[in-house]
């Protein structure tokens, strides 16, 4: 039996009309993705590092001892960082914690700050240290994606971590991340 009316279906015409349509929504919006993609990064790379911080320094009270943040394999943070017990101390150091490398397309910002390069240690009573038994541990660490866009950790003397955007003026106190009193 027959059919009566309009054939179902695509036509080649019509079918290259709405391949042309999506390949022209996908390259608008690829790009701004990337970006996202790029400063969902960045966050999570901050806030990781401000974490650690913190619980180095929440272990340390707890523990009443030594604990520090320090980059590992000695190829500065981008390559991860380890909350240890007793750093520099008589022991070998223990690791409570492990954080991966920084993730593809952020990176650490050397032209901001001093970025904490010989790590954060902090004593028993929480307070930051730049070495062992040393001065304050005040300082700062930035973040870059390849966005252009920046994150920034700033260390207090106290010891206390806090986040800040060094793009924006006033921001992290003088606009220049660790500097300044910071």
């Amino acid at each position: 039996m027959k059919r009566c009316g309009r054939p179902r279906g695509l036509t080649l015409i019509e079918l290259l009309t709405v391949i042309a349509i999506v390949a022209i929504l996908a390259a608008v919006g690829v790009p701004g993705f990337r970006a996202l993609l790029l400063h969902q990064r960045l966050a999570a790379a901050s806030q990781a590092f401000m974490s650690a911080l913190a619980m180095a320094r929440i272990e340390a009270i707890r523990r009443g001892e030594p604990v520090g943040v320090l980059p590992e394999g000695g190829a500065g943070w981008d390559g991860g960082w380890a909350i240890v017990v007793d750093p520099g101390g008589e022991g070998a150091p223990r690791v409570l914690r492990r954080f991966d490398q920084l993730p593809p397309g952020v990176a650490i910002d050397k032209e901001l700050g001093d970025g904490l390069a010989q790590g954060v240690h902090y004593d028993g009573n929480g307070f930051s240290r730049r070495l062992r038994n040393a001065g304050f541990g005040a300082g700062c660490v930035a973040f870059r994606a390849e966005t252009g866009r920046r994150a920034a950790i700033v260390l207090s003397a106290s010891g206390r971590p806090r986040s800040c955007d060094p793009d924006r003026k006033g921001e992290c106190g003088t606009g220049v991340c660790g500097k300044g009193g910071e």
